[in-house]
């Protein structure tokens, strides 16, 4: 492992994140970092890759500057599990680090499946309201599947929305993190 690979990339994100650069233009840089953080193969802690017993996916937090302008998630989902249809509420770069991850896309207005992609190790995808926001995620193997996430914001802290997709309704939640696990 490269020294500092994490400490890489959280200064070139923030220099992209304060750069003035918005929307596609940065999900796109970030999305270059991101690929060479996840093309790394040692570099994540193993507590920042176990499951946590009983839940489907944990949430643990890698990197939040003082001024909460983006934040470094890692999330380990259980085999077999995943996350309702959810909202972000801002941009996100997504890379898989371990494990595939199967995204199930949903048109915002009306929680139609617009599209499904399984990720791989390497693989790098991205969140971007108002069109692109709206997903599920399983971990469709037999073991723990890892992926790296950048958001816009404190994303343990924002408020977000889970749907139903057969009635439509919204839930408001706030994730928060978990802590890593000895």
């Amino acid at each position: 492992m490269p020294e500092g690979a994490l400490e890489t990339f959280v200064k070139a994100v923030g220099a992209a994140v304060r750069s003035g650069r918005e929307g596609a233009a940065l999900v796109a840089e970030v999305e270059s970092h991101m690929r060479a953080l996840v093309r790394e193969r040692t570099w994540l802690e193993a507590r920042y890759r176990r499951p946590i017993p009983g839940r489907p996916y944990a949430q643990y937090l890698l990197h939040l500057p003082e001024d909460a302008a983006f934040s470094v998630v890692a999330f380990v989902w259980s085999p077999g599990e995943g996350s309702p249809v959810h909202d972000h509420g801002t941009w996100g770069v997504i890379g898989q680090y371990e494990g595939e991850e199967e995204e199930t896309r949903y048109d915002r207005a009306t929680l139609r499946e617009t599209g499904r992609v399984v990720f791989r190790p390497g693989d790098v995808s991205h969140v971007l309201p108002p069109d692109r926001e709206v997903h599920r995620i399983r971990n469709l193997g037999s073991t723990p599947a890892v992926s790296v996430h950048v958001y816009g914001g404190d994303i343990g802290r924002r408020q977000r929305h889970t749907f139903d997709p057969a009635t439509g309704a919204a839930r408001p939640f706030v994730s928060g993190y978990d802590a890593p696990q000895a």
